[in-house]
């Protein structure tokens, strides 16, 4: 009834507030400095034109059978973006500051390192961090 759908709508409404917060923090935490302002707009941007691609996907499942249309939307929406993201954990190193937090200072340095110039003391940020 109508309470499930408030509550099914409130329910993906966090969900997905909570996804959205935990990008630009992420970025944050592992992007330079002089990076990370810019780092951080381009993925509002990025979340920005996903949005409006949304939107315009009714459009095109608007000449779609509706028994058909609602899948179509459910797969490309929640089925797909599932995969991005389950397999984008094998190629994303985790947070310095998370690392750092747990006492694991060699692992946060490797992060850094992929992250950071060559020849560059990663070791001072470490320090900053903790």
């Amino acid at each position: 009834g109508y309470a499930s759908l408030m509550f099914g709508r409130a329910f993906v409404g966090l969900g997905v507030g909570f996804g959205l917060a935990v990008d630009p923090v992420y970025i944050g935490e592992i992007s330079q400095a002089a990076h990370r302002g810019q780092m951080v707009t381009w993925s509002e941007i990025a979340t920005n034109v996903g949005i409006v691609l949304g939107f315009m996907s009714g459009l095109v499942f608007g000449s779609v059978r509706e028994d058909v249309a609602w899948r179509l939307m459910f797969a490309m929406g929640a089925i797909l973006p599932c995969f991005v993201i389950y397999f984008s954990t094998f190629v994303m190193p985790e947070s310095p500051r998370w690392l750092v937090s747990k006492d694991r200072d060699d692992e946060a340095r490797e992060v850094l390192k992929m992250v950071y110039p060559d020849g560059y003391d990663v070791g001072v940020i470490v320090h900053e961090i903790k």
